[in-house]
């Protein structure tokens, strides 16, 4: 099937196609850290599987433009001037057949991920301000919240579709946008809650310490309070395994909240600048099919695959995944010349310094909690780097 792209628009479709895939292969690959480090029903986890799942429909829907530009464009035109003034071509842009199911598939992931980063939200929140009531439900709170936030959005698109709120233009506008809207309100607030308590910790010297995360026992990466083996087994208790988030939790979750709802700003701004005309006035004579009109049709592709993209950068990069990737991609040669250098390089300070060394401990509780700890000592250093005094001169567990 020859394409019906113009000519001077296939470098440009070609481009962002190729980009879509650089983004997609990142969100797979996000999804396959998070999974071989047993966090599978984590909110990473989830955002990595439905942002992947929009960047998929957004593929297809770029190669069916590419394929199809010409047809799809004057069905549009004709959707547009046969339903001109519905308030569903604010949002689907006149979309019909099968680019209007990518289009819900993408919204559909577009609202998922808004409750999600809502309720992670409420967990942070919780894990750094300790509300008691919550804490004894936490286990089972994180599982229907994740939950709620994939079957709420799903009841919304079919009533967007299905259940004649169309008939309002106010009323389907508010529907289409009340998840996404609400999720930014109180996420914002809650985040806000969350650095004004840092920065109080900061004025006061008081400790600062985000739990999230630390109890890593629980099966399948639920963050809960759960772990251990049932009553009456033998079974010896499973080794603990390391936490996927870092000390600057907190700082990349601020980083992709601004992202995600500086990309739903977008989204609804472009709805409501449809609707505004969304008139009989405002319908052309034709269909557009100027290259420039195709340009713009692409470059509107690359926004939605980009927050998978994101995701990767924020939360794959924390130093868990950063030393795993690095023990599996890198060569053991290079490696180890990479840590001879940097030993050289801490031998060239000169002798006669002392090395701090801090050792983690993570042991479980009767419970079957996890509690972190370790030991903090101080080592002396030869004058070329080597260890002269190898046992502790002072050491102090916590």
């Amino acid at each position: 099937m020859v394409a019906q792209l113009p000519p001077e628009v296939v470098g440009v479709a070609a481009g962002v196609l190729v980009y879509s895939l650089i983004c997609l292969a990142s969100g797979i690959f996000l999804l396959w850290l998070v999974w071989v480090h047993d966090e599978r029903k984590s909110y990473v986890a989830m955002l990595g599987l439905l942002m992947s799942l929009h960047t998929l429909a957004s593929v297809i829907q770029q190669i069916h433009t590419i394929i199809r530009w010409r047809d799809i464009k004057t069905e549009q035109y004709a959707n547009l001037v046969a339903n001109v003034g519905d308030p569903e071509l604010n949002i689907t842009g006149g979309s019909t057949g099968l680019d209007l199911v990518l289009f819900y598939i993408q919204y559909y992931a577009y609202n998922v991920e808004s409750m999600l980063v809502f309720f992670w939200a409420v967990e942070l929140a919780n894990s750094i301000f300790q509300l008691r009531i919550v804490k004894m439900y936490r286990f089972h709170a994180s599982l229907l919240a994740k939950a709620f936030a994939t079957i709420l959005p799903a009841v919304q698109m079919i009533l967007l579709r299905y259940s004649g709120v169309n008939r309002s233009t106010i009323g389907f506008m508010a529907l289409a946008d009340a998840i996404m809207i609400g999720c930014f309100a109180l996420g914002m607030f809650l985040l806000l809650a969350i650095l004004i308590r840092y920065l109080h910790s900061r004025i006061t010297l008081a400790s600062w310490n985000v739990r999230y995360g630390q109890a890593t026992g629980t099966p399948s990466g639920t963050n809960g309070t759960r772990s251990g083996n049932r009553p009456g087994t033998a079974h010896a208790p499973r080794p603990p395994k390391r936490t996927i988030y870092d000390k600057w939790l907190v700082l990349r979750f601020s980083v992709a909240f601004a992202a995600l709802s500086l990309f739903q700003i977008v989204v609804i701004n472009f709805q409501l600048r449809a609707a505004s005309t969304n008139t009989r006035a405002n319908v052309p004579d034709h269909p557009d099919l100027s290259t420039d009109r195709a340009r713009g049709d692409f470059a509107l592709f690359a926004p939605a695959p980009s927050a998978v993209l994101f995701a990767f950068f924020v939360f794959g990069t924390t130093r868990t995944f950063r030393e795993y990737m690095w023990n599996l991609f890198v060569p053991r040669a290079w490696r180890d010349k990479v840590e001879e250098r940097r030993r050289r390089r801490r031998g060239a300070g000169g002798g006669g310094s002392v090395e701090v060394v801090h050792s983690a401990i993570r042991s479980q509780t009767p419970g079957g909690g996890d509690v972190e700890g370790g030991v903090i000592g101080l080592r002396e250093l030869g004058s070329a780097g080597g260890r002269r005094g190898m046992g502790r001169v002072m050491s102090g567990r916590f």
